[in-house]
């Protein structure tokens, strides 16, 4: 345990000060102040100048929530006994809830024997060994949640009026129209996307269903949302772009294009949180005549058989093979069709053969049929690559190298374990004889115990992890069917065929060419 960590975090708010000028305070929480401010305080001190330094930094998130990338990579290293000690500029770098933040001063950290210094709040864990926080401390970790609590309040207050006075704030703008680049948050009509949302009212004017319009679109050849705003992805994936029945009737169904500007949908579940609740629609706020509309009223009441209504209280039934199944004809993956009173079985069809029309397009498969080839390959293809040896020791080939590892790893921490305790009797044995100083054997006891303590930690996580492994090794063991579990572990992609072929990419790795296929 010989690492530094410094953790840097600039929130949204922190942003928008220093963009804006309006806050000098805001460009000192810069990230790279931030980092200048406590190299310089590393580098003076000599203590802290010989340990190697590790930055962890999030940008752009909020300190009233510990869910932040930089900060579960700094409390993973932390929990693996890897970081001696912390230091941030202030304690609402690190958090702004005061309760989460006591919680970690007076207990995760002093478990973990992690030493954790505020520079501008003149705070030194190291100061308050086996004593709670202080109450200027506490108080000032109280402040930082208010502040956060009251910045939040401020800015939601600042977007709803912004909203309230017709100002455009959100990041997407709806197709056919873009921001205006005279007039800050607004939005004005895209005339080339505009000519497309029209024909597609037009069409469905004539009673087209949103499948024949997406048919339509493609055979006439007018480019995709992504082909017209993201054309550089549109190339690199490799695919043909398509409209499709779900795009043309959330274009039918938006009311933006009557020029009305919807806001307040969603409501956050608490300070700092990303995640939102639904609002009743009831509840929604509405300005008409906001921007200029693309359709009239008529036209959308005409329309207005595509309600999104009606694609609710569909079957979500998830398969395990969901998101590696692909057409092996057109490259798109693969719906799901559970039994209903439409399908007598289980069967995987191709999303966009209706529309695409091409011929190597895999129409339908057979679920069960599919999920028996699939096991078969995965047996054929394991007994390949372990030279034809048994079929479970080939499988359990993949795991029983991890399992060793973990085993003696535990047995390490154990045989640490024993000879720490072995020292702390000897230790004592010495105190008690009065060959050690008071001082000395506290300090000799205090390195060995907070070193117990984090093998204690190491010890039940790796157990977890050895139990874990071997009960997927046992079911790898007696595999029977195709499961999740075996899912994730082999397959990467399979792509099925017209001709009931079928092809996959396996995730383990080996000199010979990795795809393998089967008709079936």
């Amino acid at each position: 345990m010989d690492r530094l960590a410094m953790y840097l975090r600039l929130s949204l708010e922190d942003k928008r000060g220093i963009e804006g000028g309006s806050f000098a305070q805001d460009e000192s929480n810069s990230i790279g102040n931030q980092r200048k401010q406590i190299l310089e305080y590393i580098h003076q001190d000599s203590e802290l100048s010989k340990y190697k330094v590790m930055e962890f930094s999030d940008d752009g998130y909020s300190g009233t929530d510990m869910k932040r990338p930089g900060m579960q990579k700094l409390l993973k290293e932390v929990k693996e006994n890897n970081i001696h000690c912390i230091i941030v500029k202030d304690m609402s770098r690190f958090s702004r809830d005061y309760i989460e933040m006591g919680a970690y001063l007076n207990q995760i950290f002093p478990f973990f024997g992690v030493r954790f210094i505020a520079l501008n709040d003149h705070y030194d864990s190291r100061e308050h060994y086996e004593s709670t926080i202080e109450l200027d401390t506490a108080f000032q970790t109280l402040l930082y949640d208010l502040y956060s609590k009251d910045i939040s309040v401020k800015v939601k207050t600042s977007f709803e009026n912004k909203c309230a006075s017709g100002e455009y704030v959100f990041g997407q703008v709806p197709f056919g129209y873009k921001k205006s680049g005279e007039i800050k948050n607004t939005v004005v009509v895209n005339e080339k996307e505009a000519k497309i949302v029209r024909y597609i009212f037009s069409l469905a004017m004539q009673n087209k269903s949103s499948t024949q319009i997406a048919k339509q679109l493609y055979k006439e050849g007018v480019p995709t949302i992504t082909q017209i705003r993201k054309p550089e992805k549109a190339l690199q994936d490799g695919k043909l772009h398509t409209w499709s029945s779900q795009v043309v009737r959330s274009i039918l169904n938006n009311r933006f294009y009557l020029g009305e500007m919807v806001y307040g949908k969603s409501v956050r579940k608490s300070v700092g949180s990303k995640d939102g609740m639904a609002v009743p629609r009831e509840a929604w706020k509405v300005i008409t005549n906001h921007h200029e509309a693309l359709i009239s009223e008529e036209i959308y009441k005409q329309v207005s058989v595509f309600r999104p209504e009606h694609s609710k209280g569909r079957n979500k039934e998830k398969h395990l093979l969901t998101g590696k199944l692909y057409c092996g004809g057109c490259g798109y993956s693969l719906n799901y069709k559970p039994i209903q009173k439409k399908n007598k079985y289980r069967r995987f069809e191709c999303r966009k053969h209706s529309l695409l029309q091409i011929p190597e397009c895999c129409t339908y498969m057979n679920a069960d049929l599919l999920e028996e080839t699939v096991l078969f390959m995965l047996h054929k293809e394991l007994m390949l690559y372990s030279d034809a040896i048994k079929q479970k020791e080939s499988l359990g080939s993949f795991q029983m190298t991890a399992i060793r590892a973990l085993k003696k790893e535990l047995d390490g921490y154990r045989q640490e374990k024993k000879q720490i305790q072995a020292k702390k009797d000897a230790w004592y044995e010495k105190y008690v004889l009065a060959q050690l100083p008071v001082r000395e054997y506290q300090r000799k006891t205090k390195e060995l115990t907070e070193r117990l303590s984090s093998l204690f930690v190491l010890e039940e996580k790796t157990i977890k992890k050895l139990a874990s492994l071997e009960n997927e090794y046992q079911k790898a063991e007696e595999m029977e069917e195709l499961t999740q579990e075996v899912v994730d572990i082999f397959i990467k992609k399979v792509y099925a065929y017209k001709n009931k072929r079928v092809e996959i990419e396996w995730n383990f790795s080996v000199d010979r060419k990795l795809n393998s296929s089967l008709a079936i």
